[in-house]
């Protein structure tokens, strides 16, 4: 858990904000604006720590694996050094300083950046009813942050309204539909190494199979040979084991298949809503109220999805 004291000291070291939009000259909008972009630079820089202790796990586990089979099968002895540094290597990578809480931060940051988000259109649209007001359960008792962040921010005029098809809605369609496609391919790439990890461990598994039966049946190599051609289908299977340790340990890590979804029940999302302001030619505050409730909400399940993928490891 995070608590908004953290939040306060870390977002005063934050230079380079990425804004909702340019040119704001509403003071409340700009407070909201200068929040979210400060919430959005710590999730950017706890995420790509969290992603690179994974990729550094991902490629030690397997390593392992692969050394150690190495050392048995082809009798390379001295590799044991190798494999025992690896092991140390794997456990200092794993046990990070727990304090820094890279992984909770990337999340809850990530999560208050989106409800800062949502918190500034509705204030834009000049709707009184706040994101705090339509703040999932689940998001109040999971992340107080969120709900400490957004009950202080000031109140908002709403005499002034102005658009948010633009802006918001059509902006975040191109987003969701161009992540959406970017998650797919990323998923189709990895279950494409899967399938040929997959076909890799038969094939070597047909030919220890065939070189047994011709073993027992003709006797073509002397014990020497036969003894490094099992070495080199053992490093062969192993290897192909390893990558598969890795696909499981790297992408696994990434929700792919979640990810597809989200992106694409989004992209939906703000679609309907948009077919309905161009039907009534007008956007209509309930229809707003409605899709900053949908979006808190799938916020959450992000949330929920990705808490578990904490970075931890299998060799096997």
């Amino acid at each position: 858990m995070i608590y908004k004291r953290e939040f306060d000291e870390e977002r005063d070291e934050c230079e380079e904000i990425y804004h909702i939009e340019e040119d704001i000259t509403d003071p409340t909008l700009i407070e909201i604006d200068t929040l979210y972009g400060q919430a959005d630079a710590l999730s950017l820089k706890y995420a790509e720590k969290h992603h690179e202790k994974i990729r550094n796990i991902s490629v030690i586990a397997p390593s392992i694996v692969f050394f150690f089979l190495l050392y048995e099968a082809a009798e390379q002895h001295w590799l044991i050094f190798v494999v025992t540094a690896l092991i140390i290597l794997l456990y200092l990578v794993y046990r990070q300083p727990s304090e820094e809480k890279t992984h909770e931060k990337y999340l809850e940051y990530r999560v208050l950046a989106e409800a800062l988000r949502i918190q500034y259109f509705l204030s834009k649209a000049g709707i009184e009813k706040k994101a705090l007001d339509i703040l999932p359960w689940f998001t109040e008792i999971r992340i107080p942050l969120v709900k400490k962040v957004l009950s202080k921010l000031p109140a908002t005029e709403t005499n002034k309204k102005e658009s948010i098809l633009d802006c918001w809605i059509r902006d975040q369609m191109k987003y969701h539909d161009g992540a959406h496609k970017r998650a797919l391919e990323q998923l189709e790439k990895n279950e494409f190494y899967e399938r040929i990890s997959l076909i890799a461990t038969i094939l070597f598994y047909v030919i220890a199979l065939i070189f047994e039966i011709s073993m027992i049946l003709y006797a073509p190599f002397d014990v020497e040979t036969a003894h490094w051609v099992r070495a080199g289908l053992k490093i062969g299977v192993g290897t192909a084991t390893a990558i598969t340790i890795f696909l499981s340990n790297y992408y696994g890590k990434m929700s792919l298949s979640s990810k597809v979804e989200e992106h694409l029940r989004m992209y939906w999302l703000y679609q309907k809503v948009e077919h309905k302001i161009k039907q009534t030619k007008e956007e209509n505050e309930e229809e707003i109220i409605y899709l900053a409730e949908q979006c808190l909400i799938e916020n959450a399940s992000w949330y929920s999805h990705q808490k578990k993928n904490t970075p931890d490891f299998a060799v096997e």
